[in-house]
Formats: structure tokens, C-alpha cells, sequence
């Protein structure tokens, strides 16, 4: 009788723990298109310095696609229309300067949490297209500052690193998530010869929402 209620038993937890494996592949068999839309600020390091540079906030939005068919990895790539400011003062003047991008993050999900709720790192990296320059110079045309604003040709493209966190909860009407990160460009913005900035790199913070429309 003893044996019976431990094979019982032993059948009642096999059960259980089979349900609750079904449940979890379900919630982590996925993947989508959806979009994004999010703001960031940020800066970039000018050395040597000879203006005081201050980071911008601007906004980003884009599309976004994510994949996912194990239980604690996943992929994440979007193609984003990106703005990136910065100003710069001396005395009593400042310039500000705006660059637009089309930028292509490219992210592994590391997954953690049981059922819809999902909590993830990010770790990947991003290759970006400028498609614009926006400059607004408030120095004298017959400052020198001006003048090497005025002169300053940004490259055309931009790379780096990327490192952060989200939260992904998976509902029934789609996959909603929240995502931070810190982006770095290894990409100097400048040429060192014609600039004379030995370092001209851009970094900042980013702040998205993203609505996934799940297809499976």
C-alpha cells in the first residue's frame, strides 16, 4: 500500500513537472516583427578639448525583429532611424551639432524568468549610416571656433559596442518590452590629421519601447 502512494506520488510530480515544461517552452518558442520607439542621450569625447561639451537627448524609432527557440537565448536586430546631438560652448558662445543615422543594432538576448515574463541582457553591436548633419554655430564667422566647426567633416558611418537590459512580457496580443542600454563608438566621428582631435568618439544611453507582434 506504501509503495502504491509513493508511485502515485512519483506519477502526480512526473505530471506536474511535464505541464510546467510545456508551459515554459511555449513562452520561450517565439519570434516577430514589430517596431520600436525610444529617445537617447548622448556625447562624445573630444581630445585635446578646447570647447566644454555637453550630451543632447534626441529620439529614435524603427523596426525590430526577435527570434527565439531556446529557453535562455535569443537574438534581437533592428534597423532604426537614429538622432545623435551634442553642444559645445566657450565664453559666451555655443554650437550645437545633430547627425542623423540609420543604425542597425545587432543583439543576443541571454533570457532569464519563468513563463511570460522574460528578463534579458543584451550584448551585441551596431553598425550605423549617417544620412544628415545639423549644425547650429553661435560663435562670430570671424571666430576660430567657427571656423573648425564649420570645416569638421563627419565620417560616413559609425560601429561599436553594445551592452544593457530589457524586460519582454508576452502576452496574448503580442510581445511588449522595455529596453536600456549603453552604446560605444569605436569609429572616431573625425579624422585625426584634419580635425586634430586624437580621440572623437561617440557614446551615450538609450531608452526604447517595443511592440513585437508574435508569429508564433
Amino acid at each position: 500500500m506504501k509503495n502504491s502512494r509513493y508511485f502515485i506520488w512519483v506519477i502526480f510530480l512526473l505530471m506536474f513537472f511535464s505541464a510546467q515544461a510545456q508551459k515554459e517552452y511555449k513562452y520561450y518558442e517565439y519570434s516577430g516583427f514589430g517596431i520600436k520607439a525610444g529617445a537617447n542621450y548622448s556625447l562624445i569625447s573630444f581630445q585635446p578639448a578646447y570647447t566644454q561639451v555637453s550630451g543632447g537627448m534626441d529620439w529614435e524609432a524603427g523596426l525590430v525583429y526577435v527570434f527565439s527557440d531556446k529557453k535562455n537565448v535569443g537574438i534581437q536586430v533592428e534597423a532604426l532611424y537614429f538622432n545623435r546631438q551634442w553642444k559645445e560652448t566657450f565664453e559666451s558662445y555655443s554650437a550645437t551639432t545633430r547627425l542623423s543615422y540609420i543604425q542597425v543594432p545587432i543583439l543576443t538576448n541571454i533570457n532569464f524568468g519563468q513563463g511570460r515574463m522574460k528578463y534579458i541582457i543584451h550584448l551585441g553591436a551596431f553598425y550605423a549610416i549617417k544620412i544628415g548633419v545639423e549644425k547650429q554655430i553661435n560663435f562670430p564667422e570671424d571666430h576660430q571656433i567657427y571656423n573648425d566647426i564649420k570645416a569638421r567633416q563627419e565620417r560616413s558611418s559609425d560601429y561599436g559596442l553594445l551592452i544593457g537590459g530589457g524586460i519582454r512580457y508576452i502576452s496574448k496580443v503580442g510581445i511588449f518590452q522595455l529596453d536600456i542600454r549603453y552604446a560605444h563608438s569605436y569609429q572616431k566621428l573625425y579624422n585625426e590629421k584634419a580635425s586634430g582631435f586624437e580621440f572623437s568618439n561617440l557614446s551615450g544611453v538609450q531608452v526604447g519601447l517595443i511592440y513585437i507582434l508574435q508569429h508564433r
